[in-house]
């Protein structure tokens, strides 16, 4: 038996085995080891110059692994055998840089850890939406405006939804995403925040449980393990908010004694237990389409998910803050919340004047909730770019990262686009690299919004000034991209290796709100934690695991998807 097959029987079998409760309140498995079979995906396979959902490959099976050993490759032992099937993949891909169509096949192959910055809604692709729609009935297309709607009496204004056989169906899907879209009267930034209300009418929590099992399915036919879907936006908290503050501009002086109305409030209740059970609705829904506790669950059942809080920057100031206050309350119990993030164009009006606003509620809440709720804040920030600014703000003094991670406590930066033009970038730097603030790159929309791509995007300096950086869709349906898309963006704009790839991926799981400590001891070195210290070899392929080591890969969470991610590099390397 080789190597690779090896490892897979007697390790990845021992961390199945170790499936107890999600902690989620669903009970049964993790996730992420559900069970292995064979799973589809419907997702279009027009996905642009990035990589489709369909063309992924790399699920992990002993089946595929090359027929090689130690002695048939000349290496003497595990460590020496990764380090030369690591050093062979990365050779591998300089070779293949010139073939866009093999580079494309060998990256989605690779093994990716998680997708951390992720909009649930602009993650499912038009032509899905469109399906959903017609087989579900009840909808219609606006003719002036191409949008999805639920009001189709008078056929003048409205038409049928659109089969792929009709002419109009293109006509949509370009206006639903990214697809074909050429600059012009309209921006690339104008057109991709467009798109959401477009398709709005079949995005709510009644669809949440579709969209994670579309999501899900695509993570795994690409070789991702984990997802953060940005899920829920709290309406019920937003109104709740308004219908509590009675007074005049909300200020800082006010965030106590508002908070606590928030929880005297009679409806208060609701609002926390909408996001709750938005929560168990969506990841139970989409367990079973995905047959995760049935005889023949699909592959996408091992991909592991957290789920986040998303609060629009355009609404009123007491709707933000109840919206923040539900979601640090609803952690308190439902372990599966892990986040909250701000969302919508960072350089509109009320986005920008009320953006110190934002920061100083969060950093309010930071202090109120500190160890009573675990819901942690990661922030789009820096999102900007000077030709979109309007008049009256001068991007170089408006600091949006310095603020979301020095006042509003964010241990997550979205974008970070800007990071060269705030004030003392070099200082910025630095202070990002100490805290370990990681930064969730997304290369397609951040060239489809901002117009910044190669030399001025600033992966590179990140990447110099050691800031953990990982890969990350945004909206891979609106953006006709996908985990292996951007990777392949990452490749061939940015010129980063094969090394560089690796390591992102597993920062990610290192970086992600996942339960669970870190596999290890130091990370920057890849020494284990001391219980598993003595079976290093483990994470290269070739022995089994200590008890010792087991006892903490059995935890369930981060260590054990670090473990798996390990595994899944071991097993690509030893094919190149």
């Amino acid at each position: 038996m080789n190597r690779s097959s090896l490892f897979f029987v007697l390790t990845f079998a021992t961390l199945t085995a170790a499936c107890g409760d999600d902690g989620g309140g669903g009970g049964g498995q993790p996730v992420w080891d559900a069970g292995v079979a064979d799973g589809s995906d419907a997702s279009p396979s027009d996905a642009d110059v990035d990589s489709s959902p369909d063309d992924a490959a790399g699920d992990g099976s002993p089946a595929d692994a090359a027929e090689d050993s130690p002695a048939d490759s000349g290496c003497t032992n595990a460590t020496t055998c990764a380090l030369d099937d690591e050093q062979a993949a990365s050779d591998k891909m300089v070779g293949i840089l010139g073939d866009s169509v093999t580079l494309k096949q060998f990256l989605a192959a690779v093994p990716k850890g998680g997708d951390l910055h992720m909009h649930l809604s602009g993650a499912v692709y038009a032509e899905t939406y469109l399906g959903w729609a017609k087989t579900l009935g009840g909808y219609c297309i606006t003719k002036s405006t191409l949008s999805l709607s639920t009001s189709c009496n008078n056929t003048t204004t409205t038409s049928p939804v659109p089969t792929a056989a009709d002419s109009a169906y293109l006509d949509v899907v370009r206006a639903w995403s990214m697809l074909d879209f050429v600059p012009g009267a309209e921006t690339g930034r104008d057109h991709f925040f467009a798109t959401f209300g477009k398709f709005g009418a079949i995005t709510g929590p009644a669809h949440h449980a579709k969209g994670l099992a579309d999501v899900m399915q695509r993570a795994d036919s690409e070789n991702a393990l984990y997802v953060e879907p940005m899920l829920f936006s709290n309406s019920t908290a937003g109104n709740a908010g308004s219908a509590v503050w009675t007074g005049g501009t909300l200020t800082v002086a006010d965030f106590p004694a508002f908070r606590a109305s928030l929880l005297a409030y009679s409806g208060w209740n609701a609002a926390v237990q909408a996001i709750i059970t938005d929560i168990n609705n969506t990841e139970s829904g989409a367990h079973q389409l995905l047959g995760c506790k049935g005889s023949n669950p699909s592959s996408a059942c091992r991909v592991g998910s957290r789920y986040m809080v998303y609060i629009s920057r355009s609404g009123s100031g007491p709707a933000v803050f109840a919206q923040m206050v539900a979601a640090f309350e609803a952690a308190q119990t439902e372990p599966r919340l892990v986040a909250l993030n701000l969302v919508g164009p960072e350089d509109g009006s009320t986005a920008l004047s009320a953006y110190d606003r934002h920061m100083d509620m969060l950093g309010y809440l930071h202090t109120a909730y500190t160890g009573k709720s675990p819901l942690r804040v990661t922030l789009h920030a820096g999102e900007l770019a000077p030709k979109y600014m309007p008049s009256g703000y001068n991007i170089a003094s408006i600091n949006h990262i310095r603020k979301a991670v020095e006042i509003a406590r964010a241990e997550r930066i979205g974008h970070g686009v800007d990071v060269l033009g705030e004030t003392d970038p070099t200082g910025l730097l630095t202070l990002l690299k100490q805290k370990g603030v990681m930064v969730e790159i997304g290369l397609s929309s951040n060239i489809q919004i901002l117009e910044v791509s190669g030399k001025n995007h600033p992966l590179s300096s990140y990447l110099a000034s050691g800031v953990p950086v990982a890969l990350a869709t945004d909206d891979q349906a609106v953006s006709r991209s996908s985990m292996a898309g951007e990777y392949l963006r990452a490749v061939q704009d940015q010129n980063l290796d094969y090394k560089t790839l690796k390591k992102m991926a597993r920062t990610s799981l290192e970086k992600s709100f996942l339960p669970g400590a870190s596999l290890w001891a130091s990370f920057d070195s890849l020494s284990a934690v001391p219980q598993c210290a003595a079976s290093a070899a483990r994470y290269y392929g070739d022995e089994p695991v200590s008890a010792t080591c087991q006892s903490v890969l059995d935890g369930g969470g981060k260590e054990q998807l670090a473990s798996e991610l390990e595994r899944r590099f071991r097993e690509f390397e030893s094919k190149q």
